[in-house]
């Protein structure tokens, strides 16, 4: 008999792929068949304490088909997660969902996200980290990776290591950091998509905020506005150690 058991991972629906279901599949068969072929011993669909009118029209019909699926809200989302369960968020706040973003470990947990239109930094998340788009059934692209360049690779996550918790990449050390990082990669000619670097730093780990402030930096500093910084922090020679740790990397 053939395992139709998935592996663990990350999911998601669009709202325009929502939508388009009603032509090709229903909502609640694709979300469904996510749930029956959990690799997981606990189930859990979370929703949101407004009871949206698709809440109300979809979880019915997952339950019918899943009946051992627990009904949760969204704002237990971080830790239905974390304890090892498989869960599926219809249409997270935008509060719920960074909470969940910047919380969970893409590498071991098992969720899928139905997403509203406008959810752009979320949706990101999912794609920097190979999220199966629904119902396609097809891992996001991760082209990305390698049309940043080399040496940037290698400088964006020294960047987050002095990284203030507090107040992430728009105060103190992490800005000085970050600003001095991408002015460097910059006037010594080093190009890439804003896209493609914004998916890269969310793959390092970095915070839907600190993406944010990062989109931000590199358009002003592309714009040739001045950014105020602290002293420089970065080393004399670090550019070259940068280029020798790439191409380490490229082998």
């Amino acid at each position: 008999m053939t395992d139709l058991t998935r592996t663990p991972g990350l999911s998601y629906v669009s709202w325009n792929d929502w939508v388009a279901m009603g032509q090709q599949r229903s909502a609640v068969g694709c979300l469904a068949e996510w749930l029956e072929t959990s690799p997981r011993p606990v189930q859990s669909v979370l929703v949101s304490s407004q009871g949206t009118d698709i809440e109300q029209e979809v979880v019915p019909g997952i339950l019918a088909c899943c009946p051992d699926v627990s009904v949760g809200a969204l704002a237990n989302g971080v830790l239905t997660v974390t304890s090892g369960a498989s869960v599926l968020a219809l249409f997270p706040e935008e509060k719920v969902a960074e909470a969940m973003v910047d919380a969970v470990d893409p590498t071991s947990a098992d969720l899928c996200i139905t997403l509203w239109p406008g959810f752009d930094d979320l949706e990101m998340w999912l794609q920097a980290h190979g999220a199966v788009q629904l119902p396609s059934g097809m891992p996001a692209d991760q082209s990305y990776v390698e049309r940043v360049p080399a040496v940037v690779r290698v400088a964006l996550p020294h960047a987050g290591e002095v990284m203030d918790q507090a107040s992430g990449l728009k105060h103190g050390r992490g800005k000085d950091q970050i600003v001095q990082t991408l002015q460097l990669l910059h006037d010594n000619g080093y190009r890439y998509e804003p896209q493609d670097l914004e998916l890269y730093a969310y793959r390092l780990g970095y915070r839907q905020r600190d993406v944010r402030q990062i989109r931000d930096y590199v358009q002003r500093i592309r714009q040739g506005r001045r950014i105020v910084t602290g002293a420089n922090r970065l080393r004399t020679n670090i550019l070259d150690m940068w280029i020798a740790e790439a191409e380490s990397l490229n082998g």
